[in-house]
């Protein structure tokens, strides 16, 4: 969260700086090569959202909803419902966003409530790992996937106003619920259980037992608020995609990118055979996400500081 906060910061700055100038607006003035390398590794980047998405909640779906169902099935309902959603256009995907938020909030905060019942407290001690082990294992680089989407923000300045205050201050409750997450199934089974689980977070909600919920399972709550933010997340991000392959390519349409783009998520999301193979590509694609993490805040903020003195000298000259 404090990686994400420094590099949040320095895009927003940036994107301040810009006025109303998404990624494509802001660099492909500045030539067909650099824009290119700019943007192409970057709509690979945001591509690979919806990609390990979709195919992580259709694990998840298998696990908790519909165990006897294909695993294509599920992938071809998403990916539908994914583009459905991108046709909609985004200030369709920001209005449901903020209604997914106001519906399904209190849904995963109760179903995170619930495990309390089951947390012994006590098992939160040490709450320092000093030999730091986890550093030099890379562990640590691959829970980065967790923060990838703030780079969507810089699709939204032509939409509506990007407010910085505002994103920062909603950092502080995502914050909390990452460690309310982390420390679920830490507090129930310990550390030594808990990280030998594939999902350890369902299989926390599994352990609770009430009866007088509408579904059987705690964990079903848990599955449909993030079906819901999984599909809103996964359509900005093919929307954005084929937004700026259009740009680079005016003579291509969006109507027939977004089918395009859909297709490949499909594709590549049924090609991941099993849960250990998504795990490796999940680690092995970790240095490509820090490289744009690294590299597009920076390149917005000098193009955003540039843009900024530029119209600072056309007002002088007036």
């Amino acid at each position: 969260m404090v990686i994400e906060l420094v590099l949040m910061l320095i895009l927003l700055q940036g994107l301040r700086k810009a006025g109303s100038l998404d990624y494509p607006d802001l660099f492909l003035p500045l030539g067909k090569w650099i824009s290119t390398v700019l943007l192409l590794p970057l709509i690979i980047y945001i591509l690979i959202i919806p990609i390990l998405s979709v195919r992580f909640f259709a694990e998840l779906m298998i696990i908790v909803f519909i165990a006897r169902s294909p695993l294509y099935a599920i992938l071809a309902l998403l990916c539908l419902l994914m583009l459905f959603g991108s046709s909609i256009g985004p200030q369709g995907i920001l209005r449901a966003s903020t209604l997914t938020t106001v519906f399904n909030i209190p849904i995963l905060l109760f179903a995170l409530s619930a495990c309390m019942t089951n947390s012994k407290f006590i098992k939160i001690f040490p709450l320092v790992n000093l030999s730091m082990d986890f550093l030099i294992e890379g562990k640590l680089l691959t829970t980065l996937f967790s923060i990838c989407p703030f780079l969507l923000l810089g699709m939204l300045p032509p939409i509506c106003k990007v407010q910085m205050k505002s994103i920062l201050i909603t950092l502080l409750p995502i914050a909390l619920l990452y460690i309310s997450i982390v420390y679920i199934p830490i507090l129930i089974y310990g550390v030594n259980a808990a990280k030998l689980m594939n999902f350890p977070l369902m299989t926390s909600l599994d352990s609770v037992n009430i009866t007088w919920s509408i579904f059987n399972r705690i964990s079903l709550f848990y599955a449909v608020a993030l079906l819901a933010f999984v599909m809103t997340l996964s359509t900005f991000s093919l929307w954005s995609s084929a937004l700026m392959i259009h740009k680079m390519i005016p003579r291509w349409k969006e109507k027939y990118i977004r089918p395009g783009l859909t297709l490949v998520v499909f594709v590549v999301t049924l090609i991941i055979p099993s849960w250990d193979r998504y795990v490796e590509i999940l680690t092995k694609d970790t240095w490509f996400r820090l490289m744009i993490y690294m590299i597009i805040p920076v390149a917005v903020y000098f193009r955003g500081r540039f843009i900024e003195s530029q119209e600072r000298k056309r007002v002088l000259l007036k």
